[in-house]
């Protein structure tokens, strides 16, 4: 402050400061009573009084520059002032000292008073069309004459001096550098500019500059580039306003610039012959090696500017029209509508298309309310859509843009960048804007993100210009490392204004996905108890490596370390000092890795715990509380940062209690979701609520005394939807303290308050009064909480009590439910059985042909949750019935010594409500069923179909609690019937639907759960690609964010559809485990293929096994049972003996292979069925932890103030994932699912494993071989498959990653060919994937010849699987020369990486490998190698350096052998070499083709022995030597060699002496 300062001359120290604070109080008064000005904005050269002289605009008197008082402390910015004023000016008598301090010496006060504003010059455009009648029709320009020249180098050298003078350095400060534009554009009317573009440079190399600017600025490919000069001439004056912004921004022309246009002024006055012989003069100058290098680079740049290209054109955004905006930094490149079109890649592979996604983010202008604008939109919106920008003045200076004080006031709108910025104004009125545009943006981001398609990148159902908008790259910018938002929140977030606080918090909340995260929440809540929640951090997969096979689908880790989250955790015995070392730079690095670390890191809980305990509003209250809730389900550290953050639980509980004798308040719900949330994140959390009373405290009011609901409904809408809310999430906190084993004993307390809301109501009246939501909703978490219940009783006949096998735990904390209060729970839930009597529900199943009603969706829904609820919680209480059912590894079904009563009672409910379909039994006819009439089944199938999520979610779930009770009653009437006498037991149940009951539901029902799972399998066959197009560069999303806010298209893995699909993935193996697997129709046909050519539509086993493949896709973190028990069906015996007689018929009727011995017993597929269900399991859902002495090693050496590495950790090998955690929520981290695509050739990478050799087991081999065996099966399978409609997910995985598994199984042993079933299997496969290669190389050929130039001829693309993939190659040549002694096979194998298809890079490595290792001679002849031999040969190679690798092992000998023993490197080298050698025309390629030729004939003369090996090499291609065009084209190529030797003797001697011998 002013008076900090030192005393100036003349005044006392006491008066000056006396009369500064006087001064600053008056000022600091009136600053805050500014009218007229949001917030007071003081504009620079204008007085803020009214006095002055209006004929000359002159102000009278003008105040001096007002001290700021800053609220916080932020940084000063320019425009808080000093505002200029003339020093002329009378100054205010209270601030005559402290302006004597800073009066500036120089004396300007005779020429200031007659200062006037500086206007703008009118902004005219640029006139082309002279332009257009220079340039001739083919688009050269015409020659110049040297005066010409000379002239043109004059005005060059004048507008550069113009230039200079209208540079920042030379003008006044007040000048602004719109007006700088005007100057310019100025010179540029006037012609010494836009001549410079017309003389200097040709019109061609314009229009080429153009197409590859544009091309890299905006994303245009070269198939929309400018092919003409007339259409570069219609875009002339947008290229001008270009190239006067980039000299503007750089003040004056480059000396490079001018070099390169005198260099073009004297290119066009040469004529042809003298340019031919500058640039000969040029080449004999230079030396020959740098002219060859040079060359060579260019090639190379040109090869890399294609592919960019290429890539480019696919994936980046056409834009219609260019123009520059001015940021206040550079001019860039954006659509007029400020918007774009976007075509992104679909697997969104490019990390450098993405960046430039990102970029163009920044030069984007949003409006107010989170719209984007376009670049034009200033003009229109300050003249009325008119053109002409008027100059500011004294009279409008009302029009300009208040808020933006800096960059480009006349641009609509707001960067990000600007909105981030001035959040940290001076101004409270500026701030609160800055943040609300920001929750706008967010917002709006969010909205359309979860509007997006995973596939097109599409805005569905939304405003057209949104998907122009690329809102994914909006919303990774803006929580990415350049706005710096985070930081700019958290220090927003201690301002002392409640309006700029409330904004904050509600961009934090934004930021966080609270609401959307929310709704994805609440969906899965309403499912049964067995599924878990998630952690919301943002993650991201270890990297393949080489010792893992290069295997994807790697172990998650957080993006950030805990101990980054809370850095002093570990640091409570250091000195405060140790506090200084974690700078705002640790904050922001770690917010660049996810935001809500970052905001826990910069200390926002206690933040929130002091405004919580402040008493605010009511919204702000509850947005506070949203935000701890986000951040609780960030993570288990988080969780425990709010746990243990001081007095903020307290805090927390005391808003709960002072409203608990009121009406309900939104508060409360935030408060019991948060309490639930830190309960299922930690199970000593929970147990801590219980015993310190803030349980019961929560539950104190959970059911307000209604006596009935009528009273319920007197209490108004409003109230019912709060009531209901709570309790919703009071009932769900008890749930999760019920699955800990806390607080059973409750159920006594809380049981008459359950009986109003667990019987049916009437429903008349609550549909009246629109609330039959929110009381099912209440009804639907009851029965869950019964469900949870359940899981804790005893086994109703063997008296046990429940197994606790918690971990830190003693038994006595556990509780267990009585047996005692089942029965009347039963009873209400058999109520809701009776459809009769249930509305909607009713009139859909009576009438068969009756249409869903679209409006009617939401009643249904909730009262199908309903249902769906109540049969999980009589599926928890039968599975206590009936236990251990499913843990018999014999299958084998114990008796039940009596029936339940319940059991038959819901049972026969069932069957007479309607809930199956009975009457397509083929073995009994039930004359109860009625056709008219529809099933439950029938109407769940049909509302599964419809376009509504909610409806769909609840008819899955419905369907699949359904088909659970229905084979639990099934299983307990047979064990039952197995104990007693069969007969009398049947007797006993003579009714008819009795009979129905003792047959059994799912046997009695078999034909529509058929048609069930056949409905069910076709909708998951379009729902496999969900999660495995979600990863982005091996990340959960692009963006830092939680949950949502990772930022995939869609919602990625928190999508609504990925939870619909999980659900249909659980129904499907329900059904399946319950069918038979192998059909008697099934047997019968694959007996006929011996005769009848094979259906595959009418296999469906084969079907479904191929079903199950694409279940095992849809798993993701705490699906572990999905897995499980897909591949309990999957690696059944049955099923390995299934794919045996498949392969074996298929061996019999293909070509593919030489028959072999195929005979494979019973013990032989059980080896296989458990070894692959053992290793898949041990692969895949083994989780990741840290044993104690890696914990200890990195507590040891942690450095002490530095932000942790993420290190890699290994699997604990005691651990196992069936061991019980302490909570109940799932962490992405330390986990692989979901799983990649080709999870299944981790059998047979097991082999090649180099961290498993050292302990390598006898069951691996034993696990390679089966892994072989059943790839083999799903191939066969897939051909079938794939000649069908449907496409197998095998057929989709690229050619490349199968491949490289028989290259992984051979690259450390070949023990797995060692035994000759496994060889022959492994031959098989070889040659089924040849033929894969020779398909795609066919259809490659058969291509017009315009895709031809567009599609790329490498199919095999190996690099894709990692980028050192070069470095496995040499690996694997390396144990080939070491260890196969020649095998056929395994050079089969090491060949194929020699095949045209496969790309360059890994060609060049193998070869060179095999060369130096002196491999080359083991490899097969070619008509052995895996595909037909055209594709090695075929087309010619024409690259040089694979080409001088060819003829280095050829001049070496080592080729020698090769070529006696007939290898394919031979058969290789020698038709390439022949082909460049003899088929050449090209005269860039002579030079290099003299130098072969050389080479190879100068190796024969010093090895004269390899003279057949030249022999062959001449004769190459030819055909014998009868054909009368032998003789020709021989003395052709002989003569192309001689002209090769350059008049060398001795070659041509050599020569003469091989021509009678060719």
């Amino acid at each position: 402050m002013e008076s900090d300062k030192p005393p100036a001359k003349g005044y006392r120290t006491d008066q000056k400061s006396t009369r500064s604070s006087i001064a600053l109080k008056k000022i600091v008064h009136e600053l805050h009573h500014v009218p007229g000005l949001v917030g007071g904005i003081v504009e620079k050269g204008f007085s803020s009084s009214g006095n002055g002289n209006s004929s000359t605009g002159i102000p009278s008197t003008i105040p001096l520059p007002r001290p700021t008082v800053f609220p916080f402390p932020v940084a000063r910015r320019r425009s808080h002032g000093p505002h200029w004023t003339p020093l002329g000016s009378a100054p205010i008598e209270a601030e005559e000292g402290d302006m004597e301090e800073d009066k500036d010496e120089t004396d300007y006060d005779p020429i200031a008073s007659y200062a006037n504003p500086i206007e703008r010059k009118e902004k005219k455009p640029l006139d082309f069309s002279k332009w257009k009648e220079f340039v001739s029709q083919d688009g050269i320009s015409l020659p110049q004459s040297n005066n010409v020249a000379k002239a043109d180098a004059g005005r060059k050298r004048e507008v550069k001096k113009s230039i200079v003078l209208n540079s920042p350095s030379s003008t006044s400060n007040s000048v602004c550098k719109p007006e700088k534009d005007q100057i310019l554009s100025s010179e540029l009317m006037n012609g010494s500019v836009s001549k410079k573009f017309m003389l200097t440079t040709e019109p061609k190399s314009l229009a080429s500059k153009l197409e590859s600017e544009e091309a890299d600025e905006s994303g245009v490919g070269s198939a929309s580039a400018i092919s003409s000069i007339a259409a570069w001439t219609d875009k002339g004056s947008d290229r001008g306003d270009i190239e006067k912004s980039e000299v503007n921004c750089h003040g004056s022309s480059s000396f490079m610039d001018d070099i390169d246009a005198e260099n073009l002024s004297l290119l066009k006055n040469m004529s042809a012959e003298e340019i031919s012989e500058a640039q000969n003069e040029i080449l004999d100058k230079m030396n020959p090696s740098v002219i060859e290098m040079l060359k060579k680079r260019g090639q190379s740049k040109l090869r890399s500017r294609k592919v960019i290209g290429q890539e480019e054109s696919d994936g980046r955004q056409k834009v219609s029209s260019i123009k520059p905006v001015d940021s206040g930094k550079s001019a860039r490149l954006v659509d007029p509508s400020g918007v774009w079109t976007s075509k992104i890649e679909s697997n969104n592979s490019s990390w450098k298309s993405w960046s430039e996604r990102v970029e163009k983010v920044r030069s984007l202008r949003f409006s107010l309310d989170g719209d984007v604008l376009g670049a034009d939109s200033t003009h229109n919106i300050l003249n009325g859509g008119g053109s002409k920008v008027r100059p500011y003045n004294a009279e409008n200076v009302t029009e300009r843009d208040l808020l933006r004080t800096e960059g480009d006031p006349a641009a609509a709108g707001y960067t990000i960048n600007e909105a981030v910025a001035l959040t940290r104004s001076m101004i409270p009125g500026q701030r609160a804007i800055a943040l609300h545009l920001i929750v706008s943006i967010l917002n709006k981001a969010l909205c359309n993100l979860q509007q997006m398609d995973n596939d097109s990148h599409h805005v569905r159902g939304k405003n057209p210009s949104d998907n122009l908008v690329d809102w994914q790259a909006v919303w990774a910018f803006a929580l990415g490392p350049e706005p710096q938002m985070t930081i700019s929140l958290r220090i927003a977030l201690d301002d002392n204004h409640d309006s700029v606080v409330l904004a904050c918090v509600k961009a934090i909340q934004s930021i966080l996905c609270f609401d959307i995260n929310e709704n994805f929440f609440d969906f899965s809540e309403k499912f049964t108890t067995s599924k878990k929640n998630t952690f919301t951090a943002p993650v991201f997969r270890s990297r393949p490596d080489i010792d893992g096979g290069f295997l994807h689908g790697g172990y998650w880790k957080y993006n950030t370390k805990s101990s980054n989250i809370l850095p002093n955790n570990d640091q409570h015995n250091e000195d405060d000092e140790s506090e200084g070392n974690h700078t705002i730079q640790d904050d922001i690095f770690v917010s660049e890795q996810d935001v809500a670390a970052g905001l826990v890191r910069m200390g926002i809980l206690p933040r929130i715990c002091c405004l919580l305990e402040m008493d605010p509003l009511a919204v702000l209250e509850e947005s506070l509380l949203s935000i701890v809730v986000a951040i609780a389900r960030h993570s288990p550290t988080c969780a425990d940062a709010i746990w243990k953050c001081p007095s903020l639980i307290q805090t927390v509980v005391k808003i709960f209690t002072k409203h608990v004798l009121g009406e309900p308040y939104p508060s409360q719900i935030k408060v019991v979701l948060l309490l639930k949330v830190l309960s299922e994140a930690n199970k000593q959390i929970c147990w801590d609520f219980v015993k310190c009373g803030l349980f019961q405290q929560v539950m104190l009011n959970w059911c307000k005394p209604f006596s009935s609901l009528e009273r319920w409904m007197e209490s108004g809408r409003e109230n019912c939807k709060l009531t209901s809310a709570l309790m919703v999430q009071q009932l769900r906190l008890w749930k999760v303290c019920i699955q800990y084993g806390f607080c059973i004993t409750h159920f006594t307390d809380f049981f008459t308050d359950l009986c109003l809301w667990l019987s049916p109501p009437m429903f008349n009246k609550l549909i009246g009064n629109n609330l039959l939501s929110e009381f099912t909703s209440i009804t639907r978490e009851a029965y869950l909480v019964l469900e949870a219940l359940a899981e804790k009783l005893p086994a109703l006949h063997a008296g046990e009590q429940i197994n606790n096998q918690s971990i830190g735990f003693s038994d006595d904390t556990s509780e267990a439910w009585s047996w005692s209060h089942v029965g009347s729970m039963v009873d209400m839930a058999v109520s809701w059985l009776q459809l009769r009597d249930i509305p909607y529900i009713c009139s859909l199943t009576s009438d068969s042909k009756k249409n869903v009603n679209h409006l009617e969706f939401a009643s249904i829904s909730c009262i199908i949750w309903v249902i769906s609820a109540v049969l999980h919680m009589l599926c928890g209480v039968f599975h206590k019935v009936a236990p251990n059912i499913h843990d018999e590894l014999d299958h084998k079904i114990t008796s039940l010594p009596r029936l339940s009563k319940s059991v038959p009672n819901v049972g026969l409910n069932l069957i007479k409500n309607g809930f199956l379909n009975f009457s397509g039994s083929s073995k009994l006819v039930f004359e109860a069923c009625s056709t008219e009439t529809r099933s439950l089944v029938n109407l769940l199938c049909l509302l599964r179909q419809q376009g509504d999520f909610d409806v769909s979610l609840s008819s899955s779930s419905c369907l699949h609690a359904l088909v659970q009770l229905a084979l639990l009653i099934d299983d307990s009437v047979k064990r039952a019937r197995n104990f007693n006498d069969t007969q009398s037991f049947s007797e006993s149940m003579s009714g008819l639907h009795e009979k129905i009951l003792n047959v059994g539901l799912i046997k009695s029902a078999h034909n529509e759960l058929e048609e069930v799972l056949s409905m069910f399998m076709d909708v998951v066959s379009s729902e496999q690609q969900i999660l495995q197009s979600l990863e982005m560069f091996d990340r959960g999303g692009p963006a830092p964010g939680i949950g949502f806010g990772w930022g995939s298209c869609g919602g990625g893995f928190w999508s609504l559809n990925v939870l619909l699909a999980q659900t249909d993935a659980r129904l499907i193996l329900s059904l399946l485990h319950n069918i038979s697997v192998i059909f008697e129709h099934d047997q019968t046909q694959i007996k006929a293929t011996e005769s009848v050519s094979y259906q595959p539509d009418q296999m469906l086993t084969l079907q479904r096994i191929d079903s199950t493949l694409r279940l095992s896709l849809l798993a993701g973190p705490g699906d572990e049972t999905i897995l499980e028990k897909t591949w309990d069906y999957l690696f059944q015996a049955s099923v390995m003996k299934y794919l045996g007689s498949f392969v074996a018929q298929y061996l019999c009727h293909t070509k593919v292979s030489s028959s072999f011995d195929w005979h494979y017993g019973d013990d032989d597929y059980y080896l296989f069925s458990k070894m692959l269900d053992s290793h898949y399991k041990e692969r895949w859902l083994i989780a990741k932890r840290k044993t104690i002495s890696e914990m200890n090693n990195n507590k040891r050496y942690k450095t002490r103030h530095a932000l942790e590495t993420i290190q890699e950790i290994e699997p604990h090998s005691g651990f196992s994932r069936d061991q019980a955690t302490n909570a109940l929520m799932v962490e992405w981290a330390h986990q692989r699912l979901p799983l990649p695509m080709h999870w299944f050739l981790s059998a047979i990478c097991i082999m090649g494993d180099a961290r498993r050799i050292s302990t390598c087991l006898p069951t691996d081999l034993d696990v390679a071989k089966s892994g072989l065996f059943f790839l083999l099966g799903l191939e066969v399978s897939s051909i079938y498959l794939c000649s069908s409609s449907a496409e197998s997910p095998i057929s989709g995985i690229p050619l490349i990653w199968k491949l490289h598994a028989l290259s992984m199984a051979l690259s450390q042993n070949m023990d797995v060919l060692m035994e000759e079933k496994s060889m022959d299997i492994f031959k098989t496969l070889q040659d089924i994937y040849g033929q894969h290669i020779d398909e795609k190389l066919q259809g490659f050929t058969n291509s017009l010849p315009e895709t031809k130039n567009t599609v790329s001829l490498e199919i095999l693309n190996f690099r894709a699987i990692h980028d050192s993939y070069s470095t496995f190659v040499e690996h694997v040549a390396e144990q080939f020369c070491a260890l196969s002694y020649g095998d056929i096979i395994y050079g089969r194998q090491v060949a194929v990486y020699l095949h045209r298809t496969v790309e360059p890079t890994i060609r060049l490595s193998m070869w060179n490998a095999l060369s130096n290792l002196g491999g080359l001679e083991l490899l097969p002849p070619i008509e052995m190698c895996i595909a037909n031999a055209e594709g090695y040969l075929e087309p010619v190679e024409d690259r040089e350096d694979i080409l001088e690798s060819y003829s280095k092992s050829w001049t070496s000998g080592i080729l020698t052998k090769a070529a006696l023993r007939g290898s394919i490197s031979f058969t290789i080298a020698a038709h390439h070499l022949s082909s460049c050698l003899f088929n050449t025309n090209t005269p860039q390629k002579v030079a290099f083709r003299n130098k072969l030729v050389k080479t190879l004939l100068r190796s024969h003369l010093q090895k004269p022995q390899e003279e057949a090996m030249l022999l062959s090499l001449l004769r190459n291609g030819l055909t014998t030597s009868e054909d009368p065009t032998y003789k020709s084209e021989a003395a052709r190529r002989l003569t192309v060699l001689k002209e090769a030797c350059g008049g060398n003797y001795s070659l041509l001697a050599l020569l003469e002496k091989l021509e009678p011998l060719v």
